[in-house]
């Protein structure tokens, strides 16, 4: 929603210069306009007010820097480079071309080189914030907002195309791949790539990559030591941002294991200024077990009860992550959002990604190739697609590789934009010494997250006294007592008594079935919209067979399509 754009052209003078940004919602911060006017380049960010000194807009003879985000490691490279501020220490670092590699946070970026006349345009290692690019032989268009490039394409009068592999990647998996957007004409930077942009040619490379990680010959004890170390580091880098600026610290609580880590880990690090948030079903196990941690730490926490009305704010919630992600899978996190008590948080801290950094994205002890069908929402159109697939997972070495790059930084990421929307954003497991040291670690010792339990085991047995809601019990449980605990909690699912395990955290297939109104908004939202992609015949085919023959995942799959189109063109 808020972030920056740039516009780059040698014609700038005779060219509607400023954006057009999404109107904001009600219950977000106060945000601010910046623009500024170079050589051939215009620049613009809205953005929030909090932490604006870290939010980098500087210009000077030998460059421009605008970041939207937070860098949280600012004050430790200004020691690293002996430098008195930020704008010697950009001045510094880039003289390096991958300078930004050494941040830390949820950032992307854009500096222009003024000697070289070079641009650069970057995100972090693993994508949690969007940047989006055009370019043709005498225009670039660069933004971290599809919605503004989308815009500004249009001032421009360059026709733009729906991509069709993204479409049917929507319908498939329920979010893009590769560097693909919804309009054909428009790419997205992937986790830890660049761009550089010179006499209006694009090149991009990755600074970092999963490829790129040589496997630790450490043993069991030196990595759990060393796992435990790089996590607090990384946990305290995100909340000492807060106590820094005086914010409260935001931090999101359920039953799960990454949520807890991340909230408890700050709290035994003497972080004492933390506000919970847990949002679910009624009476689920993440309320229940949330309620628990906090109770026992004593923490302050605010739950909420989601409702069928998450799935009916699909425009708004399109207009987020501008329909590149399933919108169901981010309408309950919408919702809560804007019922929590916010005002004076800074971040908001997450576990997000955490159980695929720690190795749920394993399917065995060794790698394994990856296939079409892995990580996606809906199989029901993938045969007749499966080569569109093919075309891309050869570029994968393994599985783990491929679902990172796709599910995890542009599915499951995507999540960041709906918390950036109350204030920044973070999560430790996507620190970059953490992430990649996790990384490192043999597939054998994270298959199934052992190395997980292990260290929570062995470092904090307290952490672990705790119910783990994808399991039904424990997590130090050994493995005839994980089984016992998973067929109990099917049973008592199927069973007409009252359960903290019924139904689940965002149960939208019951919310479908068992609410009529929210079921009639869906299917007028169809049928009103269908009409959207009619110059793609068999695209709208296909969307109607998916729509009336799927589940509710699979329907609001189609819906997120037709809000997209609705939204870009």
């Amino acid at each position: 929603m808020l972030g920056f754009a740039v516009l780059i052209s040698e014609n700038l003078e005779n060219l509607e210069e400023k954006f057009v940004w999404k109107p904001v919602f009600d219950f977000q911060t106060e945000h601010i306009l910046r623009t500024t006017k170079m050589q051939n380049v215009y620049a613009e960010q809205t953005t929030a007010k909090r932490f604006i000194d870290e939010k980098l807009w500087l210009n000077t003879d030998d460059y421009f820097i605008v970041i939207e985000g937070v860098i949280t490691n600012l004050e430790l490279l200004c020691k690293r480079y002996n430098t008195k501020d930020y704008q010697a220490l950009i001045l510094k670092m880039s003289k390096q071309e991958k300078f930004f590699n050494e941040f830390t946070g949820n950032f992307a970026g854009y500096i222009f080189l003024k000697q070289q006349n070079k641009h650069i345009l970057f995100n972090n290692h693993a994508a949690s914030k969007k940047v989006f690019y055009f370019h043709n032989k005498n225009i670039a268009v660069f933004s971290t907002d599809l919605f503004t490039i989308s815009q500004k394409l249009n001032d421009l009068g360059i026709s733009k195309t729906l991509d069709i592999e993204a479409s049917y990647f929507l319908l498939t998996s329920g979010f893009m791949h590769e560097n693909l957007t919804l309009i054909e004409e428009v790419k997205q930077l992937r986790a830890g790539e660049y761009l550089i942009f010179e006499n209006y040619q694009i090149k991009t490379d990755f600074y970092f990559h999963l490829n790129n990680i040589e496997q630790t010959q450490d043993n069991a004890n030196t990595i759990i030591e060393n796992l435990d170390e790089k996590f607090k580091n990384a946990v305290s880098l995100e909340f000492q941002q807060d106590t820094d600026n005086n914010y409260t610290s935001a931090s999101t609580l359920s039953g799960g294991l990454d949520s807890r880590m991340t909230t408890l880990i700050a709290h035994k690090n003497y972080f004492r200024n933390i506000e919970c948030i847990c949002f679910c079903e009624k009476k689920y196990a993440d309320e229940i077990i949330a309620l628990q941690i906090a109770k026992s730490y004593n923490l302050k926490i605010q739950t909420y009860t989601l409702t069928p009305n998450s799935l009916t704010a699909i425009d708004d919630v399109i207009k987020v992550n501008d329909g590149l992600a399933i919108y169901s899978g981010a309408g309950h996190a919408f919702e809560a959002l804007q019922n929590f008590n916010l005002n004076n948080i800074g971040f908001l801290h997450t576990g997000m990604i955490g159980d695929a950094v720690m190795g749920s994205f394993l399917k065995n002890e060794y790698e394994t190739n990856p296939l079409p069908s892995d990580g996606g929402d809906s199989q029901t159109l993938l045969p007749k697609v499966e080569y569109i697939f093919q075309k891309y997972i050869k570029n994968y070495k393994n599985i783990e590789t491929y679902k990172f790059y796709n599910r995890a930084t542009l599915r499951a990421n995507s999540g960041f934009l709906y918390f950036d929307l109350a204030g920044e954003s973070a999560s430790p497991f996507l620190e970059p010494d953490f992430m990649i040291y996790a990384f490192s670690i043999p597939p054998k010792m994270r298959y199934k997250e052992r190395i997980y339990i292990d260290w929570i085991k062995k470092k904090h047995p307290d952490i672990a006294q705790f119910v783990w809601e994808n399991q039904g019990g424990k997590p130090t449980n050994n493995a005839l007592l994980k089984n016992y605990y998973r067929y109990k909690r099917a049973i008592i699912k199927r069973l007409p008594i009252p359960s903290m395990w019924k139904n689940g955290m965002s149960p939208e297939q019951l919310w479908f079935d068992s609410t009529p109104e929210v079921k009639k908004i869906l299917n007028d939202y169809f049928e009103e919209n269908i009409y959207r992609i009619e110059n793609y015949p068999e695209l709208q085919k296909d969307s109607m067979f998916l729509y009336k023959i799927g589940n509710v995942t699979e329907k609001t799959q189609v819906l997120t399509l037709l809000g997209a189109v609705k939204l870009l063109f």
